[in-house]
């Protein structure tokens, strides 16, 4: 519930100012450090909490690559930002690759349906929409998906 607060805080100062803040982003990796830790230890023991840090670790970059690159093959000036790309990173690590990848998807669609009604309704051609609500919708969505288990 701590890591959708911070989210959630996230993707209110993105929708007001269009940014996600480096140091907030810094700080929140600090709630994000122990995912590994909360994940292994009801199941395992310590031995194999390295594998778990690894797992998480690939979370991370899977969560970075894939804005990365949804960034790098967007037209200059728009798509993803350099702030949607470094929470993606840390909330990859939280959650893990598999639902990083899931959360990405559910993002991704509903920003793609919220881009397609706000351009039909505009008359100007260009839409310009903060990505982190939608991660934040994403995350809650994956995290009450696994809390139904």
């Amino acid at each position: 519930m701590l890591v959708f607060c911070g989210i959630a805080g996230f993707a209110v100062y993105d929708m007001k100012s269009h940014r996600v803040p480096n140091r907030a982003v810094a700080a929140f990796c600090l709630i994000a450090a122990p995912s590994p830790v909360i994940h292994a230890l009801p199941f395992t023991g310590p031995p194999l909490l390295l594998l778990y840090f690894l797992y998480f670790l690939m979370g991370a970059a899977t969560g970075f690559l894939i804005l990365l690159s949804a960034a790098v093959f967007s037209k200059s000036g728009s798509g993803v930002g350099g702030g949607d790309i470094k929470l993606a990173a840390v909330m990859g690590f939280i959650y893990g690759p598999l639902r990083i990848i899931q959360l990405l998807l559910i993002a991704s669609a509903l920003a793609s349906a919220a881009a397609f009604i706000i351009h039909k309704k505009s008359k100007s051609g260009k839409t310009a929409l903060p990505f982190v609500p939608f991660l934040a919708v994403g995350s809650l969505v994956i995290t009450l998906a696994s809390l139904m288990k």
